[in-house]
């Protein structure tokens, strides 16, 4: 009796805790699904939206159409960035028939940006972005979609549609009893659901991964914005590279989770009021995944705090350590810092060359063959400079050189010329 009522305690805790995973369908304008012709369009082309919108539709940057016709109620949420309108000569595009918007959404069960929880954050990689062994996947009421279930098994701890909890064998008959115009569920190339409820919870002290049976995300549908950093990193699981740094090792039984997820949250607790978010993961079979971001703009203290982590961990556990490098905003700052040094320097020494150094000064010719040469040099004779002068020349006032200086040869060269002339006459 007293096991009997355990069990109970247990289970009704294991129901309460489980988290809802609400199915949000994916009405990006950027999704080819979301148009009738299966096709983005391009730049010539008209997009036509319905007369009004049940759900918010986000048009991205750097979408070039030929224009908008608007719906008359619903609500449009433009992207930060460039949305040309207009006709383009794309020759990329060659058709300017109209192109239809439709709000019934086609996804994958498999893709992580139609589910949306209070349990994920801006560091839970897209692998833990669906529905987990203790989730409960609801599909809200009044909703347009269709849904293609997964092709390898999932265990979900329940399931609700229009806010009616259904197991295992009253999902398959529901999915079965669809018509063709109201399909939300299409079997998988097993003409099976997919998806296993079992309420059941986890025993390990190592924690349990979110699926055993590991699902293949689809990311077609992901939208990957620029990482604004050096050399971002790519955690296993995700479809983007972001940044900040990633954590990953294996483990054994004796591993505790929830110790490391403490250890985790003082070492970015001293790192002081920083804004980070950080996810720690099970992945099977035997691996734990940490993955620290930055909650606004990247600054790099993620990193830092990844590193921090990294040289704090057990020497026996073996791990793998990716950092993403320093913002955009800073990067090739040492080089530049570099470039102008190493240019200031040149200027300096240019000034003290022309300061000691006098260049020489330079004419040019006018016309003519008046002028010797091209480029004649100006007598700048210093005190420091010997004059070749005649021996009855003065020396310059106030010079350190009391005579001038003599030539030796002059006299004999001027005696032998007297005597020559006096022979001749």
């Amino acid at each position: 009796m007293c096991s009997t009522t355990l069990f109970i305690i247990l289970n009704y805790i294991s129901i309460t805790l489980s988290a809802k995973v609400t199915w949000l369908p994916n009405t990006s304008f950027n999704l080819p699904n979301n148009f009738k012709d299966g096709k983005l369009p391009c730049s010539k082309q008209t997009v036509i939206f319905p007369e009004s919108l049940a759900n918010s539709i986000q048009i991205e940057s750097g979408t070039s159409v030929g224009g908008f016709v608007l719906p008359m109620e619903g609500e449009l949420i433009l992207a930060e960035g460039v949305i040309e309108l207009g006709p383009f000569a794309d020759v990329n595009c060659t058709s300017e028939s109209n192109s239809y918007y439709t709000e019934k959404s086609i996804s994958l069960w498999a893709q992580p940006d139609v589910w949306t929880s209070s349990k994920f954050n801006k560091a839970t990689p897209d692998a833990e972005r669906i529905p987990c062994f203790d989730d409960i996947a609801e599909f809200p009421r009044n909703t347009d979609f269709t849904v293609i279930l997964p092709d390898v098994t999932q265990i979900i701890q329940g399931i609700k549609i229009n806010g009616e909890s259904l197991d295992t064998l009253q999902f398959r008959a529901y999915v079965i009893k669809q018509s063709d115009q109201t399909q939300q569920f299409v079997l998988n190339k097993n003409l099976d659901t997919g998806i296993v409820i079992a309420r059941g919870h986890c025993n390990s002290l190592a924690g349990c991964p979110c699926q055993n049976n590991i699902l293949s995300i689809d990311c077609s549908a992901k939208f990957c914005p620029m990482p604004s950093c050096v050399n971002p990193v790519q955690p296993i699981g995700h479809c983007c590279k972001i940044c900040g740094g990633i954590i990953a090792f294996d483990i054994d039984r004796s591993f505790d989770i929830t110790t490391f997820k403490e250890q985790v949250g003082r070492t970015i607790d001293s790192f002081g009021d920083n804004g980070l978010i950080y996810h720690v993961g099970r992945l099977p079979p035997n691996k734990v995944q940490l993955v620290v971001v930055d909650k606004d703009e990247y600054s790099g203290i993620s990193a830092e705090v990844v590193n921090a982590i990294a040289y704090n961990m057990e020497k026996h556990i073996v791990h793998q350590m990716q950092i993403s490098g320093s913002p955009l905003y800073r990067s090739g700052l040492g080089g530049k810092i570099f470039v102008s040094m190493f240019f200031t320097v040149i200027l300096v020494m240019v000034g003290i060359y022309i300061y000691y150094y006098r260049l020489p000064e330079i004419t040019f010719p006018i016309m003519g063959r008046s002028h010797p040469s091209f480029f004649s040099r100006f007598d700048r004779r210093t005190e420091s400079i010997v004059s070749l002068t005649r021996r009855d020349s003065v020396a310059p006032i106030g010079s350190s050189i009391g005579t001038a200086f003599r030539n030796p040869l002059y006299d004999s060269k001027r005696k032998n010329l007297i005597e020559e002339s006096v022979m001749e006459e």
